[in-house]
């Protein structure tokens, strides 16, 4: 396994399955409910021990709440001492299960944590209540200074056009990053949609995929390869 040996304030990406709990018909990875690829802990333990200096981690996946070792892997992420921050990118569909663990986490190790939450027309309408659980979770984490939520909105470019109505409707306007779309994944090849571009605050950074082979800055290769 290629782990990368990326050094100094780093952040992590590590897709710890390509599992999913829905089936969104765009997903930049190909997870879903047909799949079960779950990142054993000595994988994910060797990425971070191979990482030197300060580091963040950002679980993604699939859907990283359905990993059953997730409260291990980031209780093995802030026993380091040199964890900034840990990351959660989530469907949000489960948390409300979760919300409270990830709190009592966040505030027993001094541990910032922050969930990156999507928002898109499926998620809304496999939940119908996704805009309101959401505000309700984002309410609870006001409490808790260590915890910050965020929503990743991704719209089409056509049908999504009331979004922000609905998003303002709920008071999350304010918490959101509004974004089309990318061409890569399911939506691989598309006309209307560009390629794939993270938006970073730090400079060093690199990919995994969920069995632990490292991609370095290229999204679509790690795409292709969990597909």
């Amino acid at each position: 396994m290629n782990n990368g040996n990326i050094s100094g304030g780093t952040r992590l990406y590590i897709n710890i399955t390509n599992a999913c709990n829905t089936d969104c018909p765009f997903c930049c990875m190909y997870s879903g409910t047909d799949k079960g690829r779950y990142m054993e802990f000595e994988t994910y333990k060797t990425i971070l021990d191979s990482c030197a200096g300060e580091l963040e981690v950002q679980l993604e996946g699939g859907e990283p709440l359905l990993h059953r070792e997730l409260f291990r892997f980031a209780e093995y992420a802030a026993g380091l001492g040199r964890c900034r921050k840990l990351i959660i990118l989530t469907n949000g569909l489960a948390l409300p299960r979760f919300m409270n663990r990830l709190t009592e986490f966040s505030v027993s190790h001094h541990m910032p944590l922050e969930l990156k939450i999507s928002v898109n027309y499926w998620l809304m309408q496999t939940e119908s209540r996704h805009l309101q659980n959401l505000r309700t979770l984002i309410q609870a984490a006001a409490e808790t200074p260590t915890v910050q939520i965020r929503l990743n909105v991704r719209k089409r470019k056509h049908g999504d056009e009331s979004m922000e109505a609905e998003l303002e409707r709920y008071g999350l306007l304010p918490y959101s990053n509004i974004y089309y779309l990318q061409s890569y994944g399911k939506l691989k090849g598309s006309p209307l949609y560009e390629g794939p571009v993270i938006v970073q605050n730090i400079s060093n950074w690199g990919l995994y995929a969920s069995d632990g082979t490292y991609f370095g800055q290229d999204l679509v290769a790690r795409s292709e390869y969990e597909k």
